[in-house]
Parts: C-alpha cells; structure tokens; sequence
C-alpha cells in the first residue's frame, strides 16, 4: 500500500534521503503529466511530449527539495511553477525557433508598440495588418508561427504572478518583491482591459487550465485559431512591458 502525502512529507523531512525523494516523485509523477498535458498543445510541433515529460519530472525534483511548507502555500502551487519553469527553461535553451520568426516576431511587436502610441488605444488586426502592409488573414498565420517563441518568453511571467500569491513574496528580496508586485497589478489591469474573447482565453488557459483545443470547443473556434489569438494577447502584453523596462 502506498504511504498517503502527509506520511511521505513527514518521512521526507525527518531524512530528506534520495529514497524519500523518490517517494514522493512517484506520488506526484500523475501531477507532472496534468502540468505537461496543458503545455503540450503549445508545444507539441516543436518537442517531444516524452522529453516535455522529462522536464517536468526534473522541474518536480528541485520542486521537492526546494518546497518549505512554512511559507503558506500548497505544494502543488509551488511544484507547477518550478515545473512549468524548468520545461520553458529547457526550451528557451535549446533554442529551436527558426532566426527569421525571430525577426517577424520584433518587427510585428515593433508596429503594435508605434501603432498603441499613435491611437492610444490597442490595434486592432486590421490596423497592424495594413501598417504591415499583409492581409489579416496573412497577420493571423503570423501570429500562429510565433505562439512558441511568445509562450516562452512571456507565458512564465503571466503564469507566475497569476498563481503566487503574496505569502509567497518573502522569498525574495525586498526590491524584487516589490517589482513582483507591481508586474502582478500591471498584469491584472492589462488582462482586465482585454476584449472579452481575448479576456476568456487567457481566464481559461491560466485559471482553469484548459488546454487550447479544450478553449476552442468553448469559444467555438478551431484550436489553431485558439493558438493565433494566444500568441497576440501574449505579443500585445509583451511590447506594452518592454516600454515599462
């Protein structure tokens, strides 16, 4: 029979041995796969979901033995963070997003960024798409391209500052505290500002944990055009932080 959580934790923290460890990763390993199983649509075109799965089980390590239950908060909250961190990690290391993505993917933010400062509002498709001088159809595939590169660099950071909570604060510095406090509130009234299908998406990627062909069959749209929509509030959200830097 299977020692139930509270009994593994206990023996784990009287002797944080490997073989108490490794209980504990065999009890969570079911909560790596949930975590995978919401990145892997993102993903999936680009990696492995065995190599994503890999990482998520080092990203469950380090969760284990970096977890202090005296800060206040489940460890299921902490653990999803380390292990969505540490498979975004890999994957901004291996860096697999072609060069000219890249570029497309400055320029585009580039012209949102030009775009909100000349209308003082957010763009609509049709404007950065004729300031680009491509149709809308041709901005959106765009936008698809790109969903890796802006998961990865900006996925983490929504991610983060919608589930940690205040408790969680104290293990930083003070000045980074406070910064993490400013993004979370920044990140909140940006989301809140959001048109409605674009606010949805975002409620159900980040709070519920719908995977993007889940989101789809909610909204009604395809789960590329779930992607497509991801990728812009993503895209948008990162140009309007880069002028706050």
């Amino acid at each position: 029979m299977i020692p139930d959580e509270k009994l593994l934790w206990e023996a784990y923290n009287r002797e944080p041995s490997v073989e108490n460890r490794n209980n504990l990763v065999m009890h969570y390993e079911s909560f790596v796969k949930i975590v995978v199983n919401r990145l892997v649509s993102c993903y999936n075109a680009y990696i492995d979901r065995e190599d994503l799965l890999a990482y998520g089980m080092i990203g469950l390590i380090y969760a284990i033995e970096k977890y202090d239950p005296g800060r206040g908060i489940k460890f299921e909250t902490y653990a999803s963070i380390r292990i969505r961190g540490y498979i975004i990690d890999e994957i901004r290391r291996q860096d697999i997003l072609p060069t000219s993505v890249r570029r497309k993917i400055k320029y585009i933010e580039s012209v949102y960024a030009e775009l909100e400062n000349e209308l003082d509002r957010s763009p609509e498709d049709s404007e950065v798409a004729e300031r680009l001088g491509i149709t809308v159809s041709k901005l959106r595939k765009l936008f698809g391209q790109s969903h890796l590169s802006n998961i990865v660099s900006f996925d983490a950071v929504i991610a983060d500052n919608m589930e940690i909570g205040p408790e969680m604060s104290e293990r930083y510095n003070p000045e980074q505290a406070a910064e993490n406090h400013f993004l979370q509130q920044w990140l909140a009234e940006e989301i809140e500002n959001l048109p409605e299908k674009e606010k949805l998406v975002v409620n159900l990627y980040y709070n519920d944990g719908l995977t993007l062909k889940e989101i789809g069959l909610v909204i009604g749209v395809s789960e590329s055009r779930v992607s497509q929509i991801h990728s812009k509030i993503l895209m948008k959200l990162r140009s309007k932080l880069n002028k706050l830097a």
